[in-house]
């Protein structure tokens, strides 16, 4: 019983450490997306600056080098994101079937160890039922 209790322990330990483990991916994934979308918004500002200099009545103040220079910049950066999102998905998807498997093996055990302790209940009960027979 006192290794079921360890197990369970332990299983319970693994699990608080797998939650604060994804928690962290899932805040990772967030982030990497709100810069994504950082980019989209200055580059969709970047696209109304350059359309805006052939509108009528228009005075251009940023050049089309620097505006292009930093589109092809925010592509880089996107291209970069990309990648770094994909591993994020990736380790947050290990992480989450950690965590099941480590949910499914302690219900297993808690299972085991109620299966065990009925087990045992019944082996006293029919000591105690064949004793009294036995009298």
């Amino acid at each position: 019983m006192t290794t079921n209790g360890a197990s369970r322990t332990s299983y319970l330990g693994l699990i608080r450490l797998q939650k604060l483990a994804k928690a962290r991916h899932e805040l990772d994934l967030s982030r990497l997306n709100a810069q994504q979308s950082a980019i989209k918004e200055e580059n969709d500002a970047l696209f109304r600056m350059q359309e805006d200099r052939f509108a009528v009545n228009t005075t251009a103040f940023v050049p089309v080098h620097i505006i292009m220079k930093r589109l092809e910049t925010n592509k880089s950066l996107q291209a970069q994101l990309s990648e770094q999102m994909v591993e994020a998905k990736r380790n947050l998807l290990r992480t989450s079937r950690t965590l099941d498997t480590l949910d499914s093996r302690l219900r297993g055990l808690e299972k085991e160890t109620s299966r065990a302790e009925v087990a045992d209940e019944t082996d006293e009960y029919m000591g105690h039922l064949l004793a009294k027979r036995a009298i």
